[in-house]
């Protein structure tokens, strides 16, 4: 069975990119972030890999969202984007998506991408190929 992966992140319309929480991303506009996005899930799912793509708002609602997404199935990669995980407003965000993903997906492996936008890199760094596994 191929790889199953969520990569929850921030909707890239509801981020003000002239906030001083993501002016360390620059460069970053929200056409950048969902060009990225959108590449990211397309190239995964062409090479076998099957990605769900959640994209959330802030606090609670963002969370009760992730959280639906986490609970609606099997996951053996979250990866949790860097406009959740590195902006110091969300820590209270990451903190629930973290806890939710450990609840509903043990064994899952955690992926955070070391740029403001995701590659197909991140999710390769623990399964190489869409049917490796890390169970």
């Amino acid at each position: 069975m191929p790889v199953r992966a969520v990569q929850i992140g921030l909707d890239p319309d509801v981020i003000d990119y002239r906030s001083p929480d993501f002016a360390r991303f620059p460069g970053l506009t929200r056409e950048k972030l969902r060009e990225a996005n959108d590449r990211n899930v397309a190239e995964l799912r062409a090479a076998g890999y099957r990605i769900d793509n959640c994209l959330i708002g802030f606090g609670e609602a963002g969370a009760a969202a992730a959280r639906e997404q986490l609970e609606a199935g099997h996951y053996d990669a979250v990866l949790i984007g860097a406009g959740v995980r590195l902006v110091a407003g969300n820590s209270l965000l990451f903190e629930s998506i973290v806890n939710d993903a450990h609840r509903t997906q043990p064994g899952c492996r955690f992926v955070f991408n070391r740029a403001a936008e995701a590659t197909p890199e991140d999710i390769r760094r623990w399964y190489p190929t869409p049917e490796a596994t890390a169970r």
